[in-house]
């Protein structure tokens, strides 16, 4: 089932059946150079698939993950995390392309529908982007989101960049 749809792409919850596309990248150097994945085996992964194979988009649930899809034939090229954190007041978002689908807008793409989703359910909450300090891509790709670089954050290793939600 489609949660959400753009032009070119949708997500939907995880399936058994994209164990093999998740191990590809997360095995792929270009991929897991700024990740901080624990699960890189295939038996790592299954177990990563069946706890988040039920999510449901934009839930109240801690941390939820999907896969990102090609409308065109349907192949799974990535994966969407969502964290939501009622007693911090945000929504922190990741996420991952295969190597294979670089360079072609699609973080974009997704980002920017799933954002504006977000702010529709929870427009008092604030979105949050953490990214490695090498991540140039990753960075540019929230500064033109609109994410505002806060601070550097030795205890985690990441820049944290914030749209911010709107005041009550």
């Amino acid at each position: 089932m489609k949660m959400l749809e753009t032009d070119r792409l949708y997500l939907r919850n995880l399936s058994p059946s994209d164990l093999d596309n998740i191990y590809d990248y997360r095995n792929n150097e270009v991929c897991y150079k700024y990740q901080r994945w624990d699960d890189f085996t295939k038996e790592d992964i299954g177990a990563f698939i069946q706890r988040f194979c039920r999510d449901e988009f934009l839930s109240t649930k801690e941390e939820q993950h999907y896969a990102v899809c090609l409308e065109s034939d349907n192949e799974m090229i990535g994966e969407l995390a969502f964290f939501y954190n009622e007693e911090d007041n945000c929504i922190t978002l990741g996420i991952t392309i295969s190597y294979r689908y670089h360079k072609r807008g699609f973080a974009y793409e997704l980002l920017e529908k799933v954002i504006h989703q977000i702010k529709n359910k929870y427009p008092t909450m604030d979105i949050v982007g953490l990214i490695e300090k090498d991540n140039v891509n990753s960075r540019k790709l929230f500064e033109k989101l609109g994410f505002e670089q806060e601070c550097y954050a030795e205890s985690i290793a990441s820049y944290v960049y914030t749209l911010y939600g709107t005041m009550v």
